[in-house]
């Protein structure tokens, strides 16, 4: 009798098996929460990615704003430059460059009336000791400029600044002026 529930047994733990093996969906004890917790991680990593490019793009347009700023600190200094007709009378042929950093000769940058003016009511103005105006050339007037080219002719002038803006951003700019003035 014995060896009867024996093999009973036997034939019930090999029918549960089998039954198992062809009934996988009645034994997910445990699976939703392994899935769950999977899908976790995946969200947490796609979440501190997405927060990992924010950062980097704020700090790419606070770049661009900085250089922005500097390179405009640049354009002021040359538009400055470019209109104030006293620093063309005092160069020609062989003179020495137009200081915009130090017109009054003092030693002193930033206490000019040049440097004041470049400002513009900003924090932001010029950097270095190599922002100036130079003589290039003088020659014949560019057709259609309408002048005579008998009474006129171009003088060609380099402004060479450099801007500064926050952060100690940087920006050199290099324009060449061209006036109109009477041989």
């Amino acid at each position: 009798m014995n060896k009867k529930l024996e093999l009973k047994g036997v034939f019930r733990s090999a029918f549960n098996l089998s039954q198992r093996a062809t009934n996988p969906l009645k034994n997910e004890s445990g699976f939703a929460l392994i899935l769950a917790l999977c899908m976790l991680a995946i969200m947490s990593l796609l979440v501190s990615m997405a927060l990992n490019t924010a950062n980097m793009e704020t700090g790419i347009s606070g770049n661009y704003r900085t250089a922005q700023l500097a390179f405009d600190s640049a354009q002021r200094a040359v538009e400055y430059a470019s209109t104030k007709g006293d620093i063309y009378t005092s160069l020609g042929p062989g003179s020495a460059p137009y200081d915009l950093d130090d017109n009054d000769g003092d030693g002193n940058d930033g206490d000019d009336t040049d440097e004041v003016n470049i400002k513009g009511g900003t924090n932001w103005g010029l950097s270095g000791t190599d922002n100036y105006v130079a003589y290039q050339m003088a020659a014949a007037i560019p057709p259609g400029s309408g002048s005579d080219p008998t009474y006129f002719e171009a003088r060609y002038y380099i402004v060479n600044v450099t801007g500064a803006g926050p952060r100690n951003s940087l920006a050199r700019v290099e324009a060449q002026v061209g006036r109109i003035v009477p041989k």
